[in-house]
């Protein structure tokens, strides 16, 4: 199946494709989450952060707010990719519990005008308080 010329994106092989130089992998080392909005009932146990982009689902162990954990994604575009990023609290026998969300935009770390790693502070949104520690590199592929 030839993908030249129609500006229909495709799925990300699992080897890179040098011919498009915007594709790239990205690796995001989740260190740690602090003020995170909990119920006055629940302890920070339990919780876990999960990143989705294009169908890939990465997460990390759950435990407490002290992960150290890398997630990998392959990244079809750098100008328009957003890698879902939320964090949770992991119930046995009920549905997780969301503690908020963040779109982390590949373009936006691109424009900052580093190669990284970035070491970024992202605060959650779509919660009272939160903020996740993390560490990113990004690798590109073929030319550009």
């Amino acid at each position: 199946v030839s993908t030249q010329s129609t500006g229909m994106s495709r799925p990300c092989p699992v080897t890179p494709d040098p011919t498009i130089p915007t594709e790239a992998t990205l690796s995001m080392r989740v260190v740690e989450g602090l003020e995170l909005a909990l119920p006055s009932t629940e302890k920070a146990s339990n919780l876990f952060v999960q990143g989705t982009l294009h169908g890939q689902v990465q997460r990390t162990q759950s435990g407490s707010a002290k992960w150290d954990s890398n997630l990998h994604f392959m990244i079809r575009n750098c100008n328009t990719d957003k890698i879902n990023i939320a964090v949770y609290k992991e119930f046995a026998f009920a549905p997780n519990l969301p503690l908020g969300k963040f779109d982390l935009s590949v373009s936006k770390l691109l424009q900052s005008g580093t190669a990284g790693p970035w070491n970024k502070r992202l605060i959650l949104t779509e919660t009272n308080s939160g903020v996740l520690n993390v560490t990113i590199t990004l690798k590109h592929f073929g030319k550009g």
